[in-house]
C-alpha cells in the first residue's frame, strides 16, 4: 500500500477568508474592505450584479495564492489595477467615435493594464522560491452546491462590521395602535408610476424655467425644440443673451460630465461662428 502521508494534499485556496485561516481575520477584513472600495460601482444596476462583481473579486484575490500579509497587499493592488483597466476600457470604448475625449481613457486603461502586469510580476518574483506555489491543487467540487454570491457578500459584510458598536436594544415591541386614516399626513406615501412621472415633469419645467430666468423668451426667435439655437450672422440682443446663457450651460454640463469621469481640468473655450449649433 503506498504511503499517502508524503503525497501532496489538496488545499482550499479560499481558506484565507476563514476566521481560522492562515491570516489574522482583522487583517483580512480590512483587505476585503479595501478591495471592495476599488471596484467600479453603478447604483442603477441590480444588487445581484454588484454582488457577483464582489464575489468575482474575492475569487480573483484567492487565485493569486497569497502566502503572507505582504502578498495579500500586492494581490489587492493587482486586483485594483485590473478593475481600473476594465472601467476605463468601458468608458473609452463607449464614449462614441475615437477622438481626443475618449482616447485618453484608452491610454489610461492601457496604463492600468501595465500596472496589473507589473503587480503580477512582483508577486511572481516574490513567490519564485521553494514552496512558492501551494502543494497540490484544489479538490474538485460540485459547483451546483456553491453558495450564492449574495450569501457570501452578506456574510463578509457582517464580519467586516464585527468591530463596530453593537446595535442599541430597541426594547419591547410597541403597540402599533389603531389603523391610520388614509388621508392622515403621518401615513407613509406610496409613490405610483403616475406620481413619479408627474414629479419628473415638474422638475423638468422648474429646470427649464431656471435656465431661462431673466431672458426675453417671447421675443427671441430661432429657439429650437430642444432648447438650442443656430447662431445667426447678426443676432438680436435677445438672441445674444440667449446664446450667452446656452454657452454657459453647455460648459457647465461639460465640466460636470468630466468630473464624473475623473477629469478636473477646465475645458478650453471654443470659438463659435454663424451656422454653429449652440446646444
Amino acid at each position: 500500500m503506498p504511503d499517502t502521508t508524503t503525497e501532496p494534499q489538496p488545499y482550499d485556496r479560499d481558506a484565507i477568508y476563514n476566521d481560522d485561516g492562515p491570516f489574522n481575520p482583522w487583517f483580512m477584513r480590512e483587505a476585503i474592505r479595501t478591495l471592495f472600495r476599488t471596484l467600479p460601482m453603478d447604483r442603477s444596476e441590480p444588487k445581484s450584479w454588484s454582488d457577483r462583481r464582489f464575489y468575482s473579486a474575492l475569487l480573483g484575490l484567492s487565485a493569486l495564492h497569497p502566502r503572507d500579509e505582504t502578498e495579500v497587499m500586492l494581490a489587492v493592488q493587482a486586483m485594483a489595477a485590473h478593475h481600473a483597466a476594465m472601467a476605463t476600457w468601458r468608458i473609452g470604448m463607449n464614449l462614441g467615435p475615437l477622438n481626443g475625449n475618449n482616447t485618453r481613457h484608452v491610454t489610461t486603461a492601457c496604463s492600468a493594464a501595465r500596472t496589473f502586469d507589473t503587480m503580477l510580476r512582483a508577486l511572481e518574483r516574490r513567490q519564485a522560491k521553494p514552496l512558492s506555489v501551494p502543494i497540490g491543487r484544489p479538490a474538485s467540487r460540485d459547483w451546483d452546491d456553491a453558495p450564492h454570491p449574495s450569501t457570501v457578500i452578506d456574510h463578509a459584510a457582517e464580519r467586516c462590521l464585527a468591530d463596530t458598536d453593537p446595535p442599541q436594544d430597541p426594547g419591547p415591541p410597541q403597540d402599533p395602535g389603531p389603523p391610520q386614516d388614509p388621508d392622515s399626513p403621518d401615513r407613509p406615501i406610496a409613490w405610483t408610476p403616475e406620481a413619479i412621472a408627474a414629479v419628473h415633469a415638474t422638475c423638468e419645467r422648474a429646470r427649464i424655467e431656471a435656465e431661462n430666468e431673466g431672458l426675453d423668451i417671447a421675443n427671441t426667435e430661432g429657439i429650437l425644440p430642444g432648447g438650442g439655437m443656430i447662431l445667426v450672422e447678426n443676432p438680436t440682443p435677445q438672441q445674444e443673451a440667449y446664446i450667452d446663457r446656452r454657452l454657459h450651460l453647455m460648459y457647465k454640463r461639460e465640466i460636470q460630465e468630466n468630473r464624473r469621469k475623473g477629469i478636473f481640468t477646465i475645458p478650453k473655450i471654443r470659438g463659435i461662428r454663424p451656422g454653429d449649433l449652440i446646444p
